[in-house]
């Protein structure tokens, strides 16, 4: 008797699970966790999909920060797809895939909370005259806010080094400007700016650049100046020796023209102007 009881109920539950509506489960693409790692100034898609789904496939509702979104000129709404175009810093926020059908949500949905990916830039004089300040900035984005460290050649550098300075910039970004008091030569070289936050400690990749900065002689600007005086001492030398051989060379063929009659000749002048009187 008790197992005729068991049997009719279970025959009950799953006729009352056949006959109701099946609820599919959502998932979304994610790079770790529930998170998404975008980059900036190109397109970037969010996905999700339906699993368990009887009949046709069921259209998303997409959310940012619980705020439904429409199909327009920053964003492109396409079966389970999300598409941001040219991702800027507002982008970076959380976005929700739900469900629809016959008009209604489902209960069912998931989250995806996005970052950004760093990006960095060193802004740069390139070229310094010795004894003159360098300053370096490092010009970087990401949410959360990169973390910048600096290195030239194998050291890496630190807040106060010396003649070495690292400081924050008008963003409040902390260690994002380098500055060096004076000048030297031994300053030359490729610097090195690394920015990191969550996401590339997730994805456990590197975002740096670099840039060479040229430490010119404080001579310098007058080498040209030297050079130019160089010829002219040079040109004037080639001249004056030139003159002075014509003018030898002219002597000595003025000598050649008198004959020698003329040389041997000797001057009676004088005595006939006496014998005259």
């Amino acid at each position: 008797m008790e197992n005729a009881l068991k049997f009719v109920l279970l025959c009950v539950v799953v006729a009352v699970t056949s006959g109701a509506d099946e609820v599919p489960v959502v998932n979304a693409e994610y790079d770790f966790g529930n998170t998404r790692v975008l980059e900036y100034r190109i397109s970037n898609t969010l996905r999700c999909n339906a699993s368990n789904a009887k009949g046709p496939p069921l259209p998303f509702a997409w959310l940012k920060d619980d705020m439904e979104l429409e199909n327009s000129l920053k964003y492109r709404i396409a079966n389970n797809q999300l598409t941001i175009l040219r991702t800027s810093e507002e982008d970076i926020a959380r976005y929700t895939c739900v469900l629809i059908k016959e008009n209604k949500a489902y209960a069912t949905r998931k989250d995806i909370q996005t970052l950004g990916k760093p990006t960095a830039k060193i802004v740069s004089q390139g070229t310094f005259i010795q004894g003159q300040k360098v300053r370096l900035e490092c010009v970087t984005q990401g949410k959360p806010t990169p973390t910048i460290h600096w290195r030239f050649g194998n050291e890496t550098l630190k807040a106060s080094n010396g003649r070495i300075k690292l400081s924050e910039n008008e963003k409040k970004i902390p260690n994002a400007v380098l500055t060096i008091e004076s000048a030297e030569m031994s300053d030359r070289g490729d610097y090195y700016c690394y920015a990191s936050n969550t996401a590339t400690k997730e994805l456990n990749i590197t975002v740096e650049t670099s840039s060479y900065v040229r430490v010119k002689d404080k001579l310098a600007a007058l080498w040209p100046f030297i050079g130019i005086c160089a010829e002219v001492i040079v040109l004037c030398a080639i001249i004056f020796v030139y003159e002075r051989k014509r003018n030898k060379a002219e002597m000595d063929e003025s000598d050649t023209d008198i004959s020698p009659d003329q040389k041997n000749t000797p001057d009676h002048g004088k005595d006939s102007v006496r014998q005259r009187k």
